[in-house]
C-alpha cells in the first residue's frame, strides 16, 4: 500500500496520529511509558526508507527500533533511521538514546523542524508487518503507520511510526 497526506480511521486514534508534538510526552502524562530498544545498527533498512535518502545500500543508514510501552501494553513499533555520517554531528545522541525517547532530541531543540506526516495501512505484505510479526506480541494487531523527517541544517533523520490497538486504551484528551 502507497504513503498518503492522509488517513481514514476513528476518531480517537486521529488525535494521536495527527499529533506533531512527542506522543512519548502525552503518553507519559497518562501511563507508565517504557522504551525498549530492539536494535541499533545498519542494517534492515527497507527499500522505500533507502529512497528517502537516496541510497541503494543499507550500510550507509544507521537504524534504530524500540517498541514502546504504556502500562505494560505495547502501543507503538518506532524506527529511526539517518545516514551514518550524520552520527558524527548533532545526531549522534541518537546512538545514546537507549530507553530514551527520540522526543529527547528532537523537541529539545527549536530550529529542528518536522516535515508534514504520511500514513499509511498496512498489510500482510508490509515490510512493517513482517518485522513487527518478528517480536511475537499477543493479541496486538497494526492500526495505522505513519511516518515524518526531522531536520537539523541538512541533515535529516526519518521516523516511522506503527500504531498497536492498545493505543486505543489510552484517552488523547486526558494526556
Amino acid at each position: 500500500m502507497m504513503w498518503s497526506k492522509n488517513i481514514q480511521i476513528e476518531n480517537q486514534l486521529k488525535f494521536w496520529l495527527l499529533d506533531v508534538k512527542s506522543l512519548s510526552y502525552r503518553i507519559r502524562n497518562i501511563a507508565k511509558l517504557e522504551i525498549v530498544p530492539i536494535d541499533a545498527r545498519t542494517s534492515k533498512i527497507f527499500l522505500n526508507e533507502k529512497k528517502i535518502f537516496g541510497y541503494k545500500k543499507s550500510e550507509y543508514l544507521y537504524l534504530r527500533e524500540v517498541l514502546i510501552y504504556a502500562d505494560n501494553l505495547p502501543i507503538m513499533y518506532a524506527r529511526t533511521i539517518l545516514p551514518s555520517r550524520c552520527l558524527r554531528g548533532f545526531w549522534h545522541k541518537i546512538k545514546k538514546l537507549n530507553n530514551k525517547p527520540l522526543a529527547d532530541i528532537v523537541f529539545r531543540k527549536k530550529h529542528i523542524a518536522r516535515s508534514r506526516f504520511q500514513f499509511k495501512k498496512s498489510s500482510i505484505n508490509d515490510d512493517f508487518t513482517k518485522r513487527i510479526a518478528t517480536f511475537d506480541l499477543k493479541n496486538t494487531n497494526i492500526l495505522a503507520t505513519r511516518q515524518s523527517t526531522f531536520k537539523n541544517r541538512n541533515e535529516k533523520v526519518l521516523l516511522t511510526e506503527v500504531f498497536f490497538n492498545n493505543f486505543k486504551k489510552f484517552d488523547y484528551l486526558n494526556g
